[in-house]
């Protein structure tokens, strides 16, 4: 294996784990506040989804963290 694609390897690795521990970081928080156009947003899509808003938060973490998981590391 090449010093390069070491290299690739392990910029991708630290990539991933810098993604995960954003997630959980903003999954943990209880109580976080956004720009009152993404809270508008927030609202707007709990309610038409009959959901709460940290719901609506979970829900679109976890779809990040798995598109994430499939995208391919530059």
């Amino acid at each position: 294996m090449s010093e390069e694609s070491e290299d690739h390897e392990t910029n991708a690795f630290d990539v991933r784990l810098a993604d995960i521990r954003a997630a959980v970081m903003l999954r943990e928080s209880g109580s976080m506040s956004f720009e009152a156009s993404i809270e508008t947003a927030l609202a707007e899509v709990a309610a038409e989804m009959k959901v709460g808003r940290s719901d609506v938060i979970r829900l679109a973490l976890n779809e990040w963290l798995a598109m994430r998981q499939r995208a391919p590391l530059e």
